[in-house]
């Protein structure tokens, strides 16, 4: 402990101190019941002490990764890093939530400082259980009650952890402050920390940027000391940092999107889908005229998770087919405008578009802000730039886009049938574009709630259109991982809705619900007004409404 920088090291002593005096480490529950009553003063301290260390690690943490990245790179070198610093921390007031995602955005893939925001399987990770205790906690939810034992008990496991595991990154760092300004100092590498950290006016101490307030014109800073709060100018300091990831998000660089948390989550649902997993692949590394293929059906029926399957397979070694995908979310990820700056950045991230017509570089280096100019520019791309490299074992390039129906429902002004066509310089379609073979299209969407446009290369493969529920022995199959119980299994209408019963067996796999206390009937809630995402989210709600089981 010794070995962390002040003032890190004041907060994690004074935790570890008070837990040590409260005999926490083997105390059982009666004991801990017994301390809530009797010392409850001293409880509440440890916990203050605790949440205190805890959000000083994250914020000094978050703060240190993203100096380290922004000292390392340039506003233009990653689009979706840009756009989440200016959402997390210039257009929003920076929450916990906030600095955990500039913490996870910004921290290396292979690094120690993941451990703490990587969630094992089916929990929240470290950082999100401290910032669930935290919320609940300091707004009341839980309290030092008998009825809140678990929740304390599992409070302290959090918190110590948090101020003793996590904090051991800091191990052999110092922060230094040189002429007015201060420096992450680690095995000789010197990281400034301005103006994400700044130096009091009236103490000296490093404060740490909190937010910005009145209009963007206050930054407000926190003392990592005291919790003192001071005011500056916004504009002095900030927006020599956020004005060139604004500038270069403008004409839409920043409209990229990253799907890799989702991929991981569908993967863990795809079950039962070989057939026609084996049939999308098959169609995908061949060449024909008919190279768009549309897949739909009712919500909860395992789109997402056959897709998400279907990337990992055709970029895969064995195949080694180029991808552009994309998973329609919420908010601006629904645009099908956004989806096309992201397509095109992430085919240059790729280096799939090999050119050198002047005209074209320009246009990659400054996308057009025009809807119908970028249309045009991606058919350049594909028809004059997309080469197969020698790796490619299929010559072919494949343009994954799920969830249509939600972009259609956020932006009706906006049809994929935009990108079919071919328009004049006023942006008024003229004529219809027909991409060339080896550029294969893939669009999911729900039954009922888009139409997808009749366009002359449109494919049929029986198995998608629609793709239905699951048999009843495939269905029990693929759950069998899960290990649900033999009244679950007895119970339910597997081939109904696969991923519902799988999400369902995973809150029950969680100790959240007692089968016994589930109404009859209740898994089977679906409301097809929502997307499946909602639809699944509703539907928890729904169990967790139904007698629960304080555990």
């Amino acid at each position: 402990m010794s070995q962390l920088p002040q003032p890190l090291y004041n907060f994690v002593s004074r935790f570890n101190q008070q837990y040590s005096n409260l005999k926490l480490a083997d105390i059982n529950n009666e004991q801990l019941i017994e301390l809530m009553t009797v010392q409850k003063t001293e409880v509440n301290n440890l916990f203050m002490a605790g949440l205190g260390a805890s959000t000083l690690i994250l914020r000094l943490g978050a703060v240190i990764l993203l100096s380290k990245k922004l000292k390392d790179g340039t506003p233009d070198d990653d689009a979706l890093l840009m756009k989440q610093i200016l959402d997390n921390l210039r257009e929003n007031l920076p929450s916990d939530t906030s600095w955990k995602v500039i913490w996870s955005v910004t921290c290396p893939e292979i690094s120690p400082w993941r451990a703490c925001i990587t969630p094992s399987k089916g929990q929240q990770s470290l950082m999100e259980q401290f910032i669930t205790f935290r919320n609940k906690y300091v707004h009341g939810y839980i309290s030092l009650r008998e009825q809140h034992l678990s929740k304390i008990a599992a409070g302290i496991v959090t918190l110590n952890e948090m101020v003793n595991k996590t904090s051991q990154l800091f191990s052999g760092t110092k922060i230094i402050e040189q002429k007015e300004q201060f420096f992450f100092v680690e095995k000789g590498n010197k990281v400034p920390l301005h103006p994400f950290m700044q130096k009091g006016t009236k103490d000296g101490l490093p404060y740490v940027f909190q937010g910005l307030y009145n209009n963007k014109g206050t930054a407000e800073f926190i003392s990592t000391y005291h919790g003192d709060l001071e005011k500056q100018d916004g504009s002095e300091h900030f927006e020599s940092v956020f004005k060139p990831m604004r500038k270069a998000l403008k004409g839409g660089a920043g409209q990229i999107f990253d799907h890799s948390n989702r991929i991981a989550y569908y993967s863990e649902c795809f079950v039962g889908r070989d057939k026609e997993n084996q049939a999308i692949l098959e169609w995908a590394t061949t060449k024909n005229d008919h190279n768009i293929l549309p897949i739909f059906s009712s919500a909860g029926m395992g789109k997402g998770a056959l897709i998400a399957n279907i990337i990992q397979e055709l970029s895969g070694k064995e195949i080694n087919m180029p991808v552009l995908h994309h998973f329609c979310g919420s908010g601006i990820q629904n645009s099908l405008h956004a989806t096309l700056y992201h397509f095109i950045i992430q085919g240059k991230k790729q280096q799939l578009w090999k050119t050198d017509n002047e005209d074209i570089l320009r246009k990659l280096n400054r996308l057009p802000s025009k809807y119908t100019d970028l249309i045009m520019l991606f058919h350049r791309l594909l028809d004059e730039c997309f080469t197969p490299s020698r790796n490619n074992t299929t010559g072919n390039l494949a343009i994954i886009l799920d969830g249509l129906d939600e972009a259609a429902v956020a932006y009706p002004q906006l049809n994929i049938s935009d990108w079919f066509n071919i328009y004049d310089e006023n942006g008024e379609a003229i004529d219809n574009w027909k991409s060339v073979s080896n550029i294969k299209w893939i669009f999911t969407y729900r039954e009922g709630f888009y139409c997808f446009p009749n366009i002359d290369t449109n494919t049929t493969i029986a198995l998608l259109q629609p793709l239905i529920g699951l048999s009843a022995v495939a269905a029990k199959d693929a759950l069998t991982i899960y290990n649900p119980s033999k009244e679950f299994l007895r119970d339910i209408d597997v081939s109904f809705n696969p991923l519902l019963h799988i999400e369902s067996i995973k809150i029950i796999n969680k100790s959240i619900l007692n089968y016994t206390s589930i109404k009859k009937n209740s898994l089977e809630f679906v409301d097809n007004r929502y997307s499946w995402e909602k639809c699944i989210s509703k539907t928890n709600k729904e169990l967790l409404c139904v007698d629960l089981v304080d555990q």
